[in-house]
């Protein structure tokens, strides 16, 4: 992602700071850098373009690299009377032989490895290399959440988030971890506590996983050229092909299923069979920070890649209603899974998605507040402060932008609702479904990690 954002005049700027100018900051690209961008700020119509050709350079990575550039309202009036300048795209780094040398040794004295599969694999389209891999291997795959959908329907796959027990076993007994295409996040690892196997390996760029826990390998390469070459020294090391060492092919079944039986859990469950059902895989997914999405985000069973997005990382409230924006406005269906909380940040949204005609559905669980810090609160023995909020009549407020509203009243309505929601959205309507519930969080939340 870039950010090309406009700054005040530089002509009216003072030297030594801020003089008053209307919407002048001491530092507005501060702001991206605090995030880890690369924040460049123009002073003149050479430092814009140039600014400009090296986000697009950082953008294209490797490893794809967010960043922001701003450009004084003066310089971006002037004239350019050249032309643009070529936009050079950074080599991937070649995974070095040595290490690649180490991973295959550390593959060959480990009979039980399980490969971890991140966001990463999906930039690279390396989905063939590792399913690959992990058939040669014999591997169970569990994936990040930015990996979701990666090897949908092999049997290799765990298809359940690690924080669950049956998947948490399946990698603790491993002799080797394999880490393809992930930063090996703290909300993927419940801040690095889930039990780990005796070796750790990674094949992934950028550098921040390097921060996260010891490692006896790194290969820090192109995932498409690292997996060749590690094909490659397998061969020459004679590590031949493996049946699977567990039987996972289970496991997703085995979880759901408890989660159904379990009177806390069987409501939220149901809600993303429901979603799974009603929504077609050819439309995409967008999750905020709700307990419905919660639980849509690391439970529901994700068809293909590039299908969800969960900003669970940052934990940014009010993300999907803007953010559904993006994927429908090039003509994606869009299912934004909210509670009634975020919504309320970023309620001028429907206005666009009424006024641009696009193919969004809002789907909000309205629990009458913010129902995990509710959970939090709860959890801790506090006394419920600042959680019971006031909620629209969503009826009203959706007809006030002209979108129309459903409110289903049991979870079995949700999936017929959103497939007519979605027939809707093919005409160029968005739509709002409502269901009124309180659900109990899964165990992907901090609060629950350690039951």
């Amino acid at each position: 992602m870039i950010v090309l954002a406009s700054e005040v005049n530089q002509s009216l700027r003072s030297p030594a700071g801020p003089r008053g100018i209307l919407h002048e900051m001491a530092d507005q690209g501060a702001m991206f850098e605090a995030f880890g961008a690369p924040a460049r700020t123009a002073r003149t119509r050479q430092e814009a373009i140039a600014s400009t050709v090296l986000a697009l350079r950082d953008a294209w990575g490797p490893p794809p690299v967010s960043s922001y550039v701003g450009v004084p309202t003066d310089v971006l009036g002037e004239e350019w009377p050249s032309s643009v300048p070529h936009i050079p795209r950074l080599p991937a780094p070649a995974a070095d032989p040595h290490d690649v040398s180490t991973l295959a040794e550390l593959i060959a004295v480990s009979p039980k490895v399980v490969l971890w599969l991140g966001g990463g694999v999906v930039t690279a389209d390396a989905e063939a290399d590792v399913r690959a891999l992990a058939h040669r291997l014999g591997s169970p795959v569990v994936t990040t959440y930015a990996g979701r959908g990666l090897l949908a329907g092999d049997p290799l796959l765990v298809n359940a988030p690690v924080h669950e027990p049956e998947v948490a076993q399946v990698v603790a007994e491993a002799d080797l971890l394999l880490i393809i295409g992930s930063s090996f996040d703290g909300m993927n690892t419940k801040n690095w506590r889930i039990d780990l196997p005796p070796r750790r390996a990674a094949l992934t760029l950028g550098s921040l996983i390097q921060r996260t826990v010891d490692l006896d390998c790194l290969i820090s390469a192109d995932v498409h050229e690292g997996l060749a070459a590690l094909h490659e020294t397998l061969d020459d090391t004679g590590v031949e092909d493996r049946v699977p060492w567990t039987d996972v092919s289970g496991i997703r079944d085995t979880v759901v299923s408890r989660l159904l039986l379990d009177p806390r859990t069987e409501p939220a469950m149901r809600w993303v069979q429901q979603i799974d059902a009603g929504w077609a895989r050819d439309g995409a997914v967008v999750c905020d920070m709700a307990v419905g999405a919660y639980w849509y985000g690391g439970y529901s069973n994700q068809p293909r890649p590039r299908r969800l997005q969960y900003a669970v990382g940052w934990g940014t409230l009010s993300y999907a209603l803007p953010a559904a924006i993006g994927p429908a406005s090039v003509g994606i269906p869009t299912l934004a899974v909210c509670g009634d909380g975020g919504p309320m940040f970023a309620l001028g949204e429907l206005a666009t998605y009424a006024q641009e005609s696009l193919p969004i559905t809002l789907l909000i669980v309205d629990d009458g507040g913010y129902g995990m810090l509710r959970f939090d609160q709860q959890v801790f023995g506090h006394p419920e402060r600042g959680v019971d909020l006031l909620t629209p009549e969503w009826s009203s407020l959706g007809a006030a932008f002209g979108i129309a509203v459903e409110r289903v009243s049991a979870v079995d309505a949700i999936g017929p609702a959103l497939a007519r929601a979605r027939t809707a959205n093919d005409r160029g309507e968005p739509r709002i479904v409502v269901w009124p519930q309180r659900l109990f969080p899964p165990r992907t939340t901090s609060p629950r990690w350690f039951e």
